[in-house]
Order: structure tokens, then sequence, then C-alpha cells
């Protein structure tokens, strides 16, 4: 008990006591600043030092809830954050990077995808234009050999997967 008034009044002093800053300025027009009043030949001016007053947080009442809530995120923004905002935090960019490695690693396999698809597409109109005959297998498992204008139409469609693929 003692020592919380000894603690209480020792802060108390403290608060009070000011250093006075004086300005002098001398018959020559030279200034000085010192902390003992200027001497009888010189004039004076005292200059003090004001700490400005904290503001009063505005009345709850006073503004719609939205904007109450925005001061509220910005003053949190702007002190400083405790353990379980710096976790969320981390959490967060943790997430956010797992997405954009997932999203990443999607476009690579879709990427693959597409450069075999066009090699394959390629590779079709190659062959079909190489003007060897072809052997297709039908469904009971018959060899037989295209006419010309089978061939034609599987130029086409694989000059459009090439179109569709290789872009």
């Amino acid at each position: 008990m003692v020592r919380a008034l000894l603690l209480a009044t020792l802060w108390v002093i403290a608060a009070s006591v000011q250093a006075q800053v004086y300005k002098c300025i001398d018959p020559g027009g030279k200034t000085t600043y010192s902390q003992s009043p200027c001497p009888a030949n010189s004039r004076s001016g005292a200059i003090t030092r004001t700490v400005p007053d904290v503001p009063a947080p505005a009345p709850a009442g006073g503004k719609p809830a939205n904007e109450n809530a925005a001061d509220g995120k910005a003053a949190k923004a702007s002190g400083p954050k405790t353990a379980a905002d710096l976790e969320q935090d981390f959490r967060k960019r943790r997430k956010d990077q797992e997405e954009a490695q997932k999203k990443d690693a999607e476009k690579a396999a879709d990427a693959r995808v597409r450069d075999e698809n066009c090699r394959n597409a390629r590779q079709q109109v190659v062959t079909l234009e190489s003007g060897v005959p072809q052997m297709r297998v039908d469904e009971q498992g018959n060899r037989t050999i295209p006419d010309q204008s089978q061939i034609e139409r599987e130029k086409a469609f694989a000059r459009k997967a090439v179109e569709q693929w290789c872009k």
C-alpha cells in the first residue's frame, strides 16, 4: 500500500515538472535559447511546449452501425495485433498460397493435355497427308482400307483438331 502511494506521488511530481526554455534576443539581433531567464539588456520570450489532448471517442449513436464497424477495423488495424490476429492472418496467407499452388498445378496439367492433344492431332494430319494406305479395324474386327472420301473427311477432322488444340 505504501509503495503504491509512493509510486503515485512520484508519478504526479514527475508529470508536473516542466523545463521552461527562454528565447533571448540581444541588442545585436542574435537569438539564443537557454533554461535560465534572459539578461536585463535583451528581449525575452518564454517558449512552452504543450501536448495536445487525446480526442474523445465518438458516441456510438452518432454514426450508422457500418461506419462504426469500419472505424473499429481501422483502429484495430493501426494498433498492435494480438496473437490470435497474427495466427488468423498467417492461416489466411497459407490458404491463399495453397489455392494459388492448386490453380497453378491445374493450369500446368491443362497445358500438358493441350500439348499432347496438339501433338497427336498434328501427327494425324501428317499421317493422313502422307499418301500411305491407312488400314482401319471395324466393329466386327475386320480390317478395311478407307476410300478417298473417307480419308478427306478424316483429314478435315484432324485439321479442325489441330486448330482447336494448337492455339
